[in-house]
């Protein structure tokens, strides 16, 4: 069934069997066909290969290749001609594994980071749990099939932006060539290009996509063409995944996704967009916890670069917004996760942000209980925009300022109080001396 989220323009129609095109810094899904569907991935499980590896090891690991590792792959499949006992480091592996699609090299990494790669393939399943893949089972580091490892369109979508946030794979992806020198078993240096035409172009020029950054492509013949693809323009970054798709299927479906997101999609940045903080004002979240916010141990705000993704006729104040602080949160020196703000538009995720506190030197109160009015407290917005979740909610100078007259109003009326008690109490000791001395008197007989 065709499922579109936003019905702006008519797509072409698709040869693969599932796709997807995710906004990667917000994780709105743009346009999905079958994302839901469990497919086998092929090679471009070396995504998740790779960012584990990139997450537990060192580029500067050496990895010394097992006679299980250069043989346990199957016959004809990709590889670089690594042989037993050979060493490579880890950064000269993890470009041939991405680029080249090494299978035993994929091998190599998962030893090398978990010892078996039964073990490596729990760290996998781990891994996609964390990130919320919930239609995955991965069984090895290299994709070659087997009826147990699968995934979906979506899942793969979830791990991919979970891999474009880390630097050192966004450098590998983008590598168009590489070249592995000599090694300890092998004389001559071993170069080669980048398999993502989006992005190289080296073998099919026509797909050659402006703004690719990278991606991973797969083939078997149980998985037919799959294929992963970054691109970035003006400043936002799209990632779509195709699965179970024709030969060169897998272009021409990535580029009209892409050309899909990138036209009829815009990003709106949320502090740039947010004018009031209205859970400041509503929760008095710092009146309760003023010695949290004080400008010397922390504050709090929504995560750096948040923003939404809305079509490009949609404006800022029609998406709805929900803002979670969490329950029991312990506070660690630096930064802290305290609550989600996210924004929907027909019923549809737009974006999800984490709320930060951070926190600048340790406290003798480590552990938040917050209030029944703030735990699981939600502010849902329609039509005019009404104030931030979080957008800043720094205590301000005006905060202090308040608080400290008040301090001072209710000091001044102590004060006042206590005179007046003071004046009250001499009055009664006067005229009771008074009455004393008048029965006195009336006592005497002259």
């Amino acid at each position: 069934v065709l499922f579109h989220i936003f019905v702006v323009i008519v797509l072409p129609s698709l040869v693969s069997g599932a796709a997807i095109v995710m906004d990667a810094s917000t994780g709105t899904v743009l346009y999905g066909y079958n994302e839901n569907e469990k497919n086998y991935p092929a090679s471009i499980t070396k995504v998740l290969t790779t960012l584990i590896a990139l997450e537990k090891a060192s580029l500067t690991d050496v990895i010394t290749f097992s006679h299980d590792a250069v043989y346990n792959i199957d016959s004809g499949s990709t590889h670089i001609g690594i042989n037993e006992g050979e060493q490579l480091t880890m950064e000269d592996a993890l470009h041939a594994v991405m680029l080249a699609s090494a299978n035993e090299v994929s091998n190599g990494v998962a030893e090398s980071v978990a010892g078996t790669n039964e073990a490596f393939s729990e760290m996998m399943n781990a891994k996609a749990k964390e990130l919320g893949c919930t239609g995955s089972n991965f069984i090895n580091p290299h994709g070659l099939h087997n009826a147990d490892h699968y995934t979906t369109c979506y899942d793969m979508a979830l791990i991919c932006c979970a891999a474009l946030k880390n630097e050192t794979f966004r450098k590998i992806t983008s590598t168009t060539s590489y070249t592995i020198p000599a090694t300890n078993l092998t004389d001559e240096s071993r170069g080669f290009y980048n398999h993502q035409q989006m992005l190289s172009g080296n073998k099919y020029p026509q797909y050659k996509y402006e703004g690719c950054i990278g991606g991973k492509t797969g083939y078997t013949n149980s998985a037919s063409n799959t294929l992963v693809s970054f691109a970035e323009r003006n400043g936002r970054t799209l990632v779509t995944v195709v699965m179970n798709s024709d030969f060169n299927g897998q272009y021409t479906d990535s580029i009209a996704l892409m050309d899909y997101g990138f036209n009829n999609f815009r990003n709106l940045s949320v502090t740039e967009n947010e004018t009031s903080n209205k859970v400041k004002d509503e929760l008095s979240l710092f009146q309760r916890y003023f010695e949290l916010s004080n400008e010397d141990s922390a504050y709090i705000y929504v995560e750096e670069g948040s923003s939404i993704t809305l079509p490009t006729d949609a404006e800022y104040s029609e998406a709805s917004k929900e803002v979670t602080f969490f329950d029991n949160v312990t506070l660690q020196d630096g930064s802290n996760i305290v609550g989600e703000i996210s924004y929907t538009l027909n019923d549809r995720i737009v974006g999800k942000h984490n709320i930060i506190m951070n926190k600048y030197k340790s406290s003798s109160l480590p552990t938040i209980t917050l209030p029944e009015e703030v735990k699981n407290y939600s502010i849902v917005v329609n039509g005019e925009a009404s104030g931030s979740a979080v957008a800043k909610l720094k205590p301000s100078f005006l905060d202090a300022v308040f608080i400290a007259g008040c301090l001072l109003v209710i000091m001044i009326i102590f004060l006042i109080i206590k005179a007046l008690s003071r004046k009250s109490r001499r009055r009664r000791a006067y005229r009771s001396r008074r009455r004393h001395s008048q029965n006195y008197w009336d006592d005497l007989d002259f």
